[in-house]
């Protein structure tokens, strides 16, 4: 079994967060492990895609209940004898079932979020009715992938799935070891905006629009960086904050000292590694935190919320992840602290091999396989 069809039904090419980038790596790396079509919206770039991408959608909400995109599904699978489809994201699951009935193929599911659970934690009130689509998707699906063993141990309960239908499947990084040209990277940056190398520099980034990331952001500029003002005294240091969607109410951010609002950035990999630490205060939210994996995968030492590395393998990080309550404002800045005077350590390779891409999929073409 070789022909595999993957569905991400929006647009993520280029990506540009973390579940564009989850579908973007994922569907790159099995392009070399198996006979690979991608089908998503209309809206993607797909001259830039390095995987054969389908624009067999149309954009917008209705294309998870438009009867047409089963038939176009259908008569896709059938005409290039697709032997098995892996759709990212449970909505749009439910079209795909009977389509999957018709050609006697196996569906599966990647989920890289408990989508009820993230709701819930943002205070939406249909979060019972994301659960209850869940449900159905997972009661239709052959097998289900979660982004971590900290969602699929939950799924398993509260779905009652069947531990035979069910595997983690880890958010990759395209890296095996630390980027060699990391110096180059920083010191390129660092001239680019003005950043002396003696300045700490403190990371933060997401799209500004998703309500967690929005939320830490108020955090680290009305609370950590007031305290961690006082601990610095004369050190120079600057928290640089990257991610489109600021809501306009929050353009006063230029005006507060120490800290830089960038927006958003081309290549958000060239400031991880222009930065000294990276700091996660999420507070809500559910899923693994992408930006966490990514930004230790660069060498960076993250100083995180728990909420914030929910779903990350702490035991794999070595010193690379430091984590504190997620309320305590001191200890943010303790941790800050203490990480600016340690000397960095590499990251371990044991997070090289368990979080690259190249060796995650692996869960999903054992289960295509058979083995």
């Amino acid at each position: 079994m070789n022909r595999l069809a993957v569905v991400v039904p929006y647009r993520f090419v280029p990506p540009v967060n973390g579940g564009h980038k989850a579908a973007f790596g994922l569907c790159a790396f099995l392009a070399k492990e198996v006979e690979l079509s991608v089908l998503s919206t209309q809206s993607n770039d797909e001259k830039n895609a390095p995987f054969p991408l389908f624009p067999l959608f149309e954009d917008g909400f209705l294309k998870y209940i438009n009867p047409l995109n089963a038939w176009r599904c259908y008569r896709f699978f059938k005409k290039n004898k697709i032997e098995a489809c892996l759709t990212h994201q449970h909505f749009i699951a439910i079209i795909l079932f009977p389509v999957a009935c018709l050609l006697k193929i196996p569906l599966y599911i990647y989920a890289q979020n408990l989508e009820y659970q993230r709701f819930r934690s943002m205070g939406k009130s249909w979060w019972p009715l994301v659960f209850l689509t869940e449900w159905i998707a997972y009661k239709l699906a052959n097998h289900i992938f979660f982004i971590s063993p900290d969602e699929l141990m939950p799924a398993q309960t509260h779905f009652n799935l069947p531990k035979s239908k069910c595997s983690a499947l880890p958010y990759g990084t395209w890296y095996l070891a630390s980027p060699k040209h990391s110096l180059e990277t920083r010191q390129r940056v660092r001239q680019r905006h003005g950043y002396s190398e003696n300045e700490l520099i403190i990371i933060f980034f997401g799209p500004q629009s998703y309500q967690p990331n929005l939320e830490a952001v108020e955090k680290i500029i009305t609370e950590i960086n007031p305290c961690l003002a006082k601990q610095m005294g004369e050190r120079p240091y600057r928290f640089i904050i990257c991610g489109g969607g600021l809501p306009a109410r929050y353009e006063q951010l230029a005006g507060y000292k120490q800290v830089d609002y960038l927006g958003f950035v081309e290549n958000i990999d060239d400031y991880v590694l222009a930065a000294d630490l990276m700091l996660n205060p999420i507070r809500s939210g559910g899923g693994v935190k992408t930006k966490l994996i990514e930004a230790i995968a660069l060498g960076k030492t993250v100083i995180s919320s728990y909420t914030g590395a929910l779903g990350v393998d702490a035991t794999l990080c070595g010193e690379k992840l430091v984590l504190v309550p997620d309320h305590d404002t001191e200890a943010y800045a303790q941790a800050l602290m203490k990480a600016a005077e340690k000397k960095s350590s590499p990251t371990p390779t044991s997070f090289y091999a368990f979080y690259y891409w190249g060796n995650t999929i692996k869960t999903i073409t054992a289960v295509m396989r058979g083995k």
